[in-house]
C-alpha cells in the first residue's frame, strides 16, 4: 500500500507546476532531516567545496548562523551564511544567508554536479588536468548559484510577485498581497 501512495503522490507531482513540485519534494525532504543530518550536510558541503576549490585563490564556507539554531523549531528558523573567501588575502568577497529550504536545493546541486565532476575526473587520463579546467571558477559559480536561491523569493499566496516581506518561518508576500490582507482585516 505504501508504493500505491507513493506512485499517486508522483503522479499528483508530475501535474504541477515545476516550481511548485520543486516547493513539495523540499518540504518533504526538510519534513524527516534530523538536526544532526543537517549540521552532517553543512560540514559535507565544506568538505566538497575545498575539495573542488583546492588548487584556486576563492573557496566558500557554510555556517550555520549563531543563534538561528536553538529553537525546537529549528527547521523554520535556521539560517546558513555562505561566504566566498579570498584565499591569498583573507577578505570576504561575498555572503549570503539562506534559509533551510535554499540551503538543501543547494546542497542537491554541489553534490549532484560535485560527483558528476568526481566521476568524470577518475575516468580521465590526466584526471588533474580535466579537474581544474572544470572547477577553474567554480567558487564564483556557485556563489551565483546561492545568490540566484536568494533573490528567487516569491510570494507563497499570489506565488507571483517578488517577495517585499519574508518571515522568519521563510514564508514570503508581495507588497500586493499584503495590502489585500490588510484591507480584509482593518476593523
Amino acid at each position: 500500500m505504501g508504493q500505491q501512495i507513493s506512485d499517486q503522490t508522483q503522479l499528483v507531482l508530475s501535474k504541477l507546476p515545476e516550481k511548485v513540485a520543486k516547493h513539495v519534494i523540499l518540504v518533504r525532504e526538510s519534513g524527516s532531516l534530523t538536526y544532526e543530518e543537517f549540521l552532517g550536510r553543512v560540514a559535507e558541503l565544506n568538505d566538497i567545496t575545498a575539495k573542488m576549490v583546492s588548487g584556486q585563490g576563492k573557496h566558500l564556507v557554510f555556517e550555520v548562523l549563531p543563534r538561528s539554531d536553538s529553537s525546537a523549531l529549528w527547521k523554520m528558523v535556521v539560517r546558513v551564511i555562505c561566504t566566498k573567501i579570498n584565499k591569498s588575502t583573507g577578505i570576504v568577497e561575498a555572503s549570503r544567508i539562506m534559509n533551510l529550504y535554499q540551503f538543501i536545493q543547494l546542497y542537491k546541486d554541489i553534490t549532484s554536479q560535485a560527483s558528476g565532476v568526481l566521476a568524470m575526473s577518475s575516468t580521465s587520463e590526466d584526471p588533474d588536468e580535466n579537474s581544474s579546467s572544470v572547477t577553474s571558477c567554480q567558487a564564483s559559480l556557485w556563489m551565483g548559484r546561492v545568490k540566484q536561491l536568494t533573490d528567487e523569493e516569491e510570494c507563497c499566496i499570489c506565488m507571483d510577485g517578488r517577495a517585499d516581506l519574508i518571515l522568519p518561518c521563510a514564508h514570503s508576500f508581495c507588497q500586493k498581497c499584503i495590502d489585500k490582507c490588510q484591507a480584509y482585516f482593518v476593523y
